[in-house]
C-alpha cells in the first residue's frame, strides 16, 4: 500500500497520476488526493487544530475506510468534499446553534473560495487601521490592551475595530450582510482569543450578527502560513487506520474466496 512518501523516499508523483482509468483502486490514492484538502477545508471553518483533526478523521473513518474499491474518481471526490462540508456544518449547527439557513452559506462560500484566500485577499477593502489591528492580533499575537496602547485608542475601540474588520471579511467570503452592532462582542473576542492560543473555543449560542465575525476569524487564522497544515503524527494516524482497514478487507476477501 502506497501512502504519502516518507522523507527518504523519492518525490511523489502528482496524486491523480497513480489513478488508472479515472478509478481509485486503493485507499492510498484517496488519502494522497484528499487528506490535505479536507484538512484545509475544515481548518478554514474551525480555526483550531483539535477541531480540524476531529472533523478530518471523521470524514476518513466514516467514508473512506468502508468505501468499496475500485470506485469512480468523480463520484468519490464528490462524496469526500460533501462529507467535509457536512462536518463543518455540524460544527457550527451543533456546537454553536447557527441556523440552518446560515449554514447553507458554507457550501456557496467554499465554491467561491477556490483557491483558498490569502491574507492579502481577505484584507482587501479594509481600512489601514483595521488591517493593522488584525496583523497585531493574529500574526503578532498581541493582546487587545497592548494594541490599544500602541495605537493610542481605548481597548473597547480596538476590540470594536477588530470585530468590524472580521465581520467584513466574513461578508467578503460570502456570508449574508448583517446590520451593524454585535451584542456578543465579549463572546466573539473570547472565541478569537482561543483561536490564537490554539485552544478549543468555548461553545455558546451564536446570534446571527456574530457569526460572520467568527468565520472571518477562522479564515484569517487559516490564511497564516503553516496553520492549515496537519501535523505529521496526525497524518500517520490516518495512514495507519486506512492501512489496517485495507488489510482487514484483504483478509475477508481471501476467506470468502477460499470458502
Amino acid at each position: 500500500m502506497s501512502f504519502i512518501a516518507r522523507d527518504d523516499a523519492a518525490p511523489c508523483v502528482p496524486s491523480l497520476a497513480v489513478i488508472r482509468g479515472l478509478t481509485y483502486t486503493d485507499s492510498a490514492q484517496i488519502f494522497n488526493r484528499w487528506l490535505i484538502p479536507t484538512y484545509r477545508t475544515a481548518f478554514r471553518w474551525m480555526g483550531t487544530r483539535l477541531d480540524t483533526e476531529d472533523a478530518t478523521a471523521a470524514v476518513f473513518s466514516s467514508l473512506v475506510v468502508p468505501l468499496p474499491l475500485p470506485a469512480e474518481v468523480r463520484l468519490v471526490d464528490e462524496q469526500v468534499n460533501e462529507a467535509a462540508l457536512r462536518a463543518v456544518t455540524r460544527y457550527w449547527s451543533d456546537g454553536y446553534y447557527v441556523a440552518r439557513v446560515q449554514c447553507s452559506e458554507i457550501q456557496a462560500a467554499e465554491a467561491a473560495l477556490r483557491p483558498a484566500s490569502t491574507l492579502s485577499a481577505l484584507f482587501e477593502g479594509l481600512s489601514a487601521e483595521m488591517r493593522l489591528v488584525l496583523v497585531l492580533r493574529f500574526l503578532r499575537k498581541r493582546s487587545l490592551a497592548a494594541i490599544a496602547a500602541q495605537l493610542g485608542m481605548r481597548q473597547a475601540v480596538a476590540r470594536s475595530t477588530m470585530i468590524t474588520a472580521l465581520t467584513l471579511i466574513g461578508e467578503r467570503i460570502g456570508l449574508a450582510h448583517m446590520p451593524p452592532g454585535i451584542a456578543q462582542q465579549e463572546c466573539v473576542t473570547a472565541f478569537v482569543d482561543d483561536l490564537i492560543a490554539g485552544a478549543q473555543p468555548q461553545r455558546f449560542v451564536v446570534e446571527p450578527p456574530a457569526w460572520p465575525a467568527m468565520v472571518g476569524a477562522t479564515h484569517v487564522q487559516a490564511a497564516i502560513a503553516g496553520n492549515d497544515l496537519p501535523e505529521r503524527r496526525f497524518v500517520m494516524m490516518i495512514e495507519r487506520r486506512l492501512r489496517t482497514a485495507e488489510e482487514r478487507g484483504c483478509v475477508t476477501r481471501l476467506r470468502n474466496w477460499s470458502t
